[in-house]
């Protein structure tokens, strides 16, 4: 019985095999470390686009169903999004991500100064024409715009700075 265990070639890796392997997985990680970090930046501005294009769906509903003028309060300076009725009444806030700014803000197609702007939704279905180019710490950007016709909204993106 021992004969055949010392027949068998029972080998091991050697440390220099160990640390090989080792080094090859951390060059791998280095080198595919920026791109994973642009698209994770990437998917955050995306999900944070979605949270507002949401809030403005969410507001255009409620006005529908209920038949109450409702509001989205867009505040640059604090860098949210309330959402309430004509009166006031059951605001719900959506506080962005530190890495997402708030940049331009328009109505009509006019760039509001103010920090602050209220896009209005209207029972028949319909809203204010707004405007919010949200913009990530790496440069990406993308727009949240609303339709007055259907009050509906959508997301246009890109990078850079045209985020006109």
């Amino acid at each position: 019985m021992r004969s055949a265990m010392n027949g068998s070639h029972n080998r091991g890796f050697t440390l220099l095999e160990l640390m090989l392997a080792l080094l090859i997985i951390a060059l791998v990680l280095v080198v595919s470390y920026p791109s994973l970090s642009r698209a994770s930046n990437a998917f955050h501005l995306k999900t944070t686009g979605r949270d507002v294009l949401n809030t403005f769906r969410y507001a255009r509903e409620k006005a529908v169903t209920e038949q109450i003028g409702m509001r989205v309060m867009v505040d640059r300076e604090k860098q949210q999004l309330v959402l309430t009725n004509y009166l006031g009444d059951g605001a719900r806030t959506y506080l962005l991500p530190e890495d997402i700014k708030i940049k331009r803000i328009a109505l009509a197609g006019n760039e509001i100064s103010q920090d602050a702007m209220v896009v209005r939704f209207l029972p028949n279905g319909s809203c204010d024409a707004g405007e919010i180019v949200l913009k990530s710490v790496k440069g990406a950007w993308l727009k949240v715009i609303t339709d007055p016709i259907t009050g509906g909204a959508r997301i246009e993106s890109g990078s850079g700075e045209n985020a006109q």
